[in-house]
């Protein structure tokens, strides 16, 4: 027995096994029930069978260069979309990110230096004016 005709008996059995299961789950009359006893009525039903052989040379072979050609400017139109809908919540996200962080550094490192220098020009000043006052 070829390959081929295995994989047809296999396929013939699992239709069949299908089709048996299919006939005990429907709901059947009276007269549906004698005819499936029969076997005249399973005969008539109309389930496809696997005979046919393709030969693999017989199909178009895809060429897939092309079709990634034909989906290019798909796939930029919904790019461009996409970053038309997140880009402007992304950005405004980052930028407030941005500015927290950097109000943080400045009222830690930058605003206790300038207080620092604001105190030393206070006291060289009042040196001065003790100075010129004596």
């Amino acid at each position: 027995m070829s390959q081929d005709e295995d994989v047809l008996s296999q396929a013939d059995a699992l239709m069949r096994r299908h089709r048996s299961f299919v006939a005990r789950v429907a709901e059947r009359t009276d007269e549906e029930s004698a005819a499936a006893t029969t076997g005249s009525a399973a005969d008539d039903i109309d389930i496809p069978v696997l005979t046919e052989v393709v030969d693999a040379s017989a199909t178009v072979p895809l060429d897939l260069e092309a079709i990634l050609h034909a989906v290019r400017d798909d796939i930029e139109s919904e790019l461009s979309e996409w970053l038309v809908e997140v880009l402007p919540a992304a950005v405004a996200n980052a930028s407030q990110n941005i500015l927290t962080e950097l109000d943080a550094k400045a009222r830690h490192t930058l605003l206790p230096r300038l207080l620092e220098m604001l105190d030393e020009r206070k006291r060289n000043a009042a040196q001065r004016s003790s100075a010129l006052s004596v």
